[in-house]
């Protein structure tokens, strides 16, 4: 069993607590975030590509997102964690001590210096959970929370709405896991040691909506730096999944129309994203900036 503190820490990392938080400062009015309306079958969908971390002048976001969301029937997210047993998750996928390489220790024991507590409580964790930690604490530095994540902003003004999941907090969890011991501290080390300017790169690419930039961040990075496996894993294969699976919440009538959708950024953009996917099943597709959607 892990200790409450520990698993206070686990979720604040992995998604962020919206407890408390409030979103009523001004946003720029220059942010047009990846946003699509999807009509497929004589259905309707609005699909926001989102980021994990935040800050409160993202909110409220542009007049057409608001309102396109006020207006829909159900929310629908990559995973519903309200329902999952964290706890158990990460004592099933998460809690394993592996002896990390020679280059990845040594950059560990020097990112680690100022803030060793930190760092011997995530020791026992699975690399991937200490990567996801890492991540948070370097945006965090440069001023950036999960508490103000897109999908905890508007899981917390859902109200009473039906909150659907396009897969499952295990399937998360398993994914990560899945990733032998050689792949998992590589993405500690690329964690620790990516440069402040490209973090910084990945949040305006955002905020403007650059999806050139965001794929290159994204998936390009990752083929850039020979980790096929891990955008086939992460980005691509899931692609194909989540769009299969807005078709069939889309065509089930039992599901409130429309949808207000939110997956991550990078899995709207680029050859092979959700929304290339959805085009290729019929669906028509268009980008909300070019032509507004409400």
């Amino acid at each position: 069993m892990i200790a409450t503190s520990q698993l206070k820490l686990i979720l604040a990392v992995v998604w962020g607590a919206c407890v408390g938080i409030s979103f009523s400062v001004e946003a720029s009015p220059e942010d047009r975030p990846p946003f699509y309306k999807i009509d497929y079958k004589g259905e309707t969908s609005y699909l926001l590509g989102s980021i994990h971390i935040g800050k409160a002048d993202f909110y409220p976001m542009a007049p057409q997102i608001e309102s396109l969301f006020e207006s829909a029937g159900s929310l629908v997210v990559e995973a519903d964690t309200t329902n999952a047993d964290i706890n158990a998750l990460i004592n099933k996928y998460g809690i394993k001590s592996v002896p990390a390489d020679i280059k990845t220790q040594a950059a560990l024991e020097s990112y680690c210096r100022p803030m060793e507590r930190m760092c011997q409580a995530m020791s026992g964790f699975a690399p991937w959970l200490q990567s996801m930690q890492f991540g948070v604490v370097r945006f965090e530095a440069l001023g950036y929370t999960a508490n103000y994540g897109v999908e905890q902003r508007f899981i917390s003004k859902n109200r009473d709405r039906p909150l659907l999941e396009l897969e499952s907090t295990e399937f998360q969890f398993s994914l990560m896991s899945s990733f032998d011991d050689t792949t998992q501290w590589k993405m500690v080390k690329e964690t620790i040691e990516a440069p402040d300017d490209e973090m910084l790169a990945l949040v305006d690419a955002w905020r403007s909506g650059d999806a050139k930039e965001l794929n290159a961040l994204m998936e390009g990075s990752m083929i850039d730096n020979g980790d096929v496996e891990m955008v086939e894993k992460i980005l691509w294969h899931r692609n194909v999944g989540m769009a299969e699976k807005i078709g069939e919440l889309m065509q089930d009538k039992q599901t409130i129309q429309p949808l207000f959708i939110l997956v991550g950024a990078g899995h709207v953009v680029g050859p092979k994203s959700i929304v290339k996917e959805l085009l290729k099943r019929g669906a028509k597709v268009k980008n909300c900036w070019e032509l507004s959607c409400s």
